[in-house]
């Protein structure tokens, strides 16, 4: 990768006795270790291979991964040791600890409807949600670990992997649309035929995952090379079928045209291939409906595309969740304080969960989870990742706009929670003698 790609940003502040947070370690061997294991961390984390390894190879649970990973990571804290007292007074930290609390609460009130109803049906039904609800809380602490690692870290040592996260996954998605069944086979569960995800196997969780790296690649590359980028993304997600995640693609177009995170040229060049795709837009559903390897699925793909030619939401993938948010209001309005109980809504009647992060904090954690999810806003707004504040903008936006239709921000989706220990970052106090700062 050439250094003309990467353009400087600006560093994470750094501890000294002072207790000011280091930026990075001393130099040497620790200083590669920490650079290649935070760089592996975000590779893995980011292009899901935890969910896909299993995917392929049942045996290789994603359990396997994160402890890995955590072995990994564990002996930067005994190298940033002073760090830890500020570390863990940072506003991600806490906000993560407090949901932590709150899912362990769940979890030994589970456990105990658990052991009353054992032999019975409750016990079957408990046994899985509190599967769930551990490994929510496995997900979350691993986030805490992670944000470690990027805290006494120099930004600028890892980012050159969004980078190659930004040409590899939306190839990757589009190469599945291409070759159904080469990355995983057909008929795998959670796959959609015809809706490319590659190694997400669900094609929202792809479509969300590659927003996220095209803005934080946008950290690490200059202008002139973002617009590619911008519009293999934009390919990349239209091959999911993922209608949330194409209309924020294009939500974000003109926002980040505006702030100059996009060159002006951008304007013509997405306006042309927005105007070549909905001029050939009944030529691509002649091919979609001529490939074989979509048979049966068809249908669902053209009520996608249609919705941005006739707005209208009458497909069955829309009347689920207006089903589903209807069903987590209800729960809502039913157990407003303190929710009905983490995962409640992954385990009752309906065949999916909310489709809505906010809603589903609601139902699950009652007015808490609401303030929790409203926490988040504020942290990533604050947050003091990215050099550009309208990327910080960029971040936020994608949050409160995606969080309206997923709800697996808190579980399979651990790039979100990475996304949250990442861009909630905040920089202060200033650096000790030797560190660079842009």
């Amino acid at each position: 990768m050439s250094s003309e790609f990467v353009t400087r940003s600006a560093s994470y502040p750094t501890v000294d006795d002072a207790g000011v947070v280091p930026n990075k370690t001393r130099n040497g061997f620790l200083s590669w270790y920490q650079t290649i294991v935070l760089a592996g961390a975000v590779g893995v984390i980011y292009s899901n291979l935890p969910i896909y390894a299993y995917v392929l190879q049942p045996s290789l649970l994603p359990k396997f991964f994160f402890f890995g990973l955590f072995l990994l990571i564990a002996p930067l804290f005994i190298t940033n040791f002073r760090a830890l007292g500020a570390y863990f007074l940072s506003p991600f930290v806490l906000w993560a600890l407090v949901l932590v609390i709150l899912n362990i609460i769940h979890l030994a009130g589970s456990s105990i409807d658990s052991s009353i109803g054992e032999n019975s049906l409750n016990s079957s039904y408990m046994e899985p949600k509190n599967a769930l609800i551990l490994t929510r809380i496995q997900y979350i602490v691993f986030a805490i670990f992670l944000g470690f690692s990027a805290f006494v870290s120099d930004k600028n040592s890892y980012l050159r992997t969004f980078i190659i996260l930004a040409v590899l996954l939306p190839s990757a998605i589009i190469l599945d649309f291409i070759n159904p069944g080469l990355l995983y086979p057909i008929g795998t569960d959670g796959a959609v035929l015809g809706r490319a995800a590659a190694m997400f196997i669900n094609p929202t969780m792809a479509a969300e995952a590659v927003l996220l790296v095209f803005l934080f690649s946008c950290e690490a590359t200059k202008a002139k090379y973002r617009m590619p980028l911008f519009i293999l993304l934009g390919a990349g997600v239209l091959t999911t079928f993922t209608r949330s995640a194409m209309i924020a693609w294009v939500l974000l177009w003109p926002l980040l045209i505006a702030k100059r995170i996009l060159p002006k040229s951008a304007i013509f060049v997405t306006a042309i291939v927005l105007g070549i795709f909905l001029l050939s837009l009944g030529t691509f559903e002649n091919y979609l409906g001529n490939r074989q390897d979509f048979e049966g699925s068809f249908s669902n793909i053209q009520a996608r595309l249609d919705f941005f030619s006739n707005a209208k939401l009458n497909d069955d993938s829309s009347q689920e969740r207006a089903e589903v948010i209807r069903a987590g209001w209800d729960l809502f309005l039913q157990n407003p304080v303190f929710g009905a109980g983490a995962g409640a809504t992954y385990f009752w009647s309906h065949r999916g969960s909310t489709h809505n992060q906010l809603l589903l904090m609601a139902a699950e954690y009652g007015i808490l989870g609401i303030g929790l999810w409203v926490w988040m806003v504020i942290l990533l707004w604050k947050g003091d990742f990215f050099q550009n504040k309208s990327l910080q903008l960029a971040i936020v936006f994608l949050f409160v706009f995606m969080s309206m239709f997923t709800h697996q921000m808190l579980d399979s989706a651990s790039y979100w929670l990475a996304t949250f220990a990442l861009a909630s970052v905040r920089k202060s106090g200033a650096p000790v003698p030797g560190t660079r700062m842009a």
